[in-house]
C-alpha cells in the first residue's frame, strides 16, 4: 500500500480573470465598514466563465467571517441567502470564486478556497490591496491546485458512491487524506473606463481606515463656519480700506451669495434641524445594525467552521 498524490480540485484552464469595477468598490466599502477586530474581509465573486477560459467577475458581496488560531468561521447561512437573492435578480451570474483584502495569499486561504471549491468548479481567488501600496498590483488573481497525499486504497474508496446514493463517501475519503492547496497567479484585466479610473484614483488618495459617524457633520459645520469667518473678515477689511479689493474675489462672493436661497432665520434653522435629524437617524440605525451583527458573530449562531 503505497502513497500517492491525488488531485482533488484542479486549476483547470483559467486563461485570465476580468474584474469589473463594482467588485473593487464593493470590497473597499466592506473593508472600510469592517469591525475593528477584523484585519481583512472576504466575499463571494459572481460572474460567468467563457469558453476560452476567461472568468468574467461582474459582481460580489461580502461574507461575515472570523479567523482565530488558524481556524476560519464563515457565515454559511448568510452566504446561501445572498446567492439566492442574487440569482433571483440575475440568474446568469453564478459563483466563480471568492475575494479577500490584502496583498497575496495567507495560510488560512486554503481552508476558504476548499469551501468555495464545493460551491463552484475551479474557483478563482482575487486579492485586493486596499492599502494601495503598489498601484500596479492592487488586484491580483489566483487559482488553486489542491493535492491529497494518501494511500491508493483510500483514493479508490473515495471514488465509490455512497450507500444512500449521496456524495458523502467521496468527500470523506478525500478529507481523510492530507490535503494541500498550491495557489498559482494568473493574468488579471481590470475593465475600467475613464470615469471609473477616476473613482479608483480617488479611493487610492483616501487614507481613511474606518467610517466616522457623527464626526463628519461636526467637521463639515466647523469648516463652513471657518470659511464664512474668513470671507467676512476679508470683506470688512476691504470696506475699511485696510485691504485692496480684488474684482475676481468679489464676483465669486456675489455668485455664492446669489445661490443661497432666500430663507429667514427660523426657516433655515428648521431646514437644517430636519437634515441633521435625518443624518443622526441614519447613523443610529447603522450603529444598531452593526451591534446586531457583532452580537450574532459572538453567539456564532450562523457561522460554521470550515
Amino acid at each position: 500500500m503505497g502513497a500517492a498524490f491525488l488531485p482533488v480540485h484542479g486549476a483547470g484552464k483559467v486563461a485570465s480573470v476580468r474584474v469589473h469595477p463594482v467588485v473593487v468598490f464593493n470590497a473597499c466599502d466592506s473593508y472600510v465598514r469592517r469591525q475593528e477586530t477584523q484585519e481583512r474581509v472576504i466575499g463571494t465573486l459572481l460572474g460567468t466563465v467563457r469558453h476560452d477560459g476567461v472568468v468574467e467577475v461582474k459582481n460580489s458581496y461580502a461574507v461575515p467571517h472570523n479567523e482565530q488560531n488558524g481556524q476560519v468561521y464563515v457565515d454559511v447561512e448568510f452566504h446561501r441567502a445572498m446567492i439566492d437573492l442574487h440569482l433571483r435578480v440575475n440568474p446568469a451570474e453564478k459563483i466563480v470564486g471568492w475575494y479577500s483584502t490584502g496583498d497575496g495569499v495567507v495560510p488560512t486561504d486554503a481552508l476558504i478556497h476548499e469551501f468555495y471549491a464545493h460551491e463552484c468548479h475551479n474557483p478563482v481567488h482575487v486579492t485586493l490591496d486596499v492599502t494601495f501600496a503598489d498601484r500596479d498590483r492592487l488586484v491580483r488573481a489566483w487559482v488553486g491546485q489542491s493535492l491529497a497525499l494518501g494511500s491508493k486504497d483510500a483514493s479508490k474508496e473515495a471514488e465509490k458512491p455512497d450507500a444512500e446514493g449521496g456524495e458523502a463517501s467521496a468527500a470523506e475519503g478525500i478529507l481523510n487524506a492530507t490535503t494541500a492547496i498550491h495557489f498559482q497567479e494568473v493574468a488579471l484585466v481590470n475593465t475600467f473606463d475613464a470615469a471609473e479610473r477616476v473613482g479608483v484614483a480617488s479611493l487610492a488618495a483616501t487614507n481613511a481606515d474606518v467610517v466616522t459617524d457623527g464626526d463628519d457633520l461636526g467637521a463639515t459645520a466647523a469648516k463652513l463656519r471657518g470659511m464664512l469667518e474668513k470671507a467676512s473678515a476679508y470683506v470688512d477689511a476691504v470696506v475699511a480700506g485696510k485691504t485692496k479689493g480684488d474684482a475676481e474675489i468679489g464676483r465669486r462672493l456675489a455668485d455664492a451669495l446669489s445661490s443661497v436661497p432666500g430663507l429667514t432665520k427660523s426657516q433655515f434653522e428648521k431646514l437644517f434641524g430636519e437634515s441633521a435629524q435625518d443624518a443622526l437617524l441614519v447613523t443610529y440605525l447603522s450603529n444598531v445594525t452593526k451591534m446586531q451583527l457583532m452580537l450574532a458573530e459572538k453567539l456564532q449562531t450562523a457561522s460554521l467552521l470550515i
